[in-house]
């Protein structure tokens, strides 16, 4: 994807940049990213311009592009430095990848600049976006590359096939747990330690690493080992 940079970077440029960014991050967190407009996000951002969306950002894809640019480097980072920290006290690999995974998510509902709707939005793309860091080149946003926390989980005594399984599920269940957990807790009707943050990124830290760890099945191995040999077969 050919991303569209503004034509300048002076001060207004920025601000109607950041107030385009700061409106779709709310409109696709409450409706979905296909149940919201450009025309919609335009008004939002109150921008006289029909078309300035496509000026700064050139489609929706590129204003995703840029949430992603804002929110990611910042968790990469996090993300790295956790892997470092936590693998240095002798921590069991699957509960350094679980912290790693959900603690900077989790710190996100803390940003009051769009931090808790990044969340939602990850959340709706993690399928694409687990495989867009498999097959970068086939997809629409250039994702931060987390490579600590890739390190570290590639060295997991698991198959192949099912490690990359896994790796879909622990992402499928932090994205989705956190931005859940994000909903619940501001839903009077659930009360007690299931609208507890702490609590919940306590749980969901366990409940990763006891993903990563569990052995596989007899089933699980023979079904991975079949799948294996039909993709030999499909590559003679």
């Amino acid at each position: 994807m050919n991303r569209v940079e503004p034509k300048t970077q002076d001060s207004r440029t920025l601000r109607t940049r950041e107030a385009i960014v700061r409106a779709a991050e709310q409109l696709f967190a409450r409706h979905g990213i296909e149940g919201v407009s450009l025309n919609t996000i335009t008004r939002a951002a109150k921008q006289s311009n029909r078309n300035a969306i496509q000026y700064h950002f050139g489609s929706k894809t590129g204003l995703l592009q840029a949430i992603f640019d804002k929110h990611g480097p910042v968790v990469a980072e996090r993300r790295s430095q956790l892997v470092d920290e936590l693998a240095a006290s002798g921590l069991p690999s699957e509960t350094v990848i679980a912290s790693a995974l959900v603690i900077p998510l989790a710190e996100k509902l803390a940003d009051s600049d769009g931090g808790e709707a990044f969340v939602h939005i990850s959340a709706e793309l993690i399928a694409s976006n687990t495989l867009g860091y498999w097959l970068p080149e086939r997809h629409s946003l250039q994702l931060t590359r987390e490579q600590r926390i890739a390190e570290i989980t590639a060295q997991l005594s698991l198959p192949q096939p099912v490690l990359e399984q896994r790796i879909l599920l622990m992402n499928v269940l932090a994205y989705h747990g956190i931005s859940d957990h994000a909903r619940v807790r501001t839903n009077p009707d659930y009360r007690g330690l299931v609208s507890d943050t702490e609590f919940m990124v306590s749980n969901l830290i366990d409940s990763i690493a006891a993903l990563l760890a569990a052995p596989p099945s007899a089933q699980t191995l023979a079904l991975a080992q079949r799948g294996a040999a039909a993709s030999g077969d499909s590559d003679d």
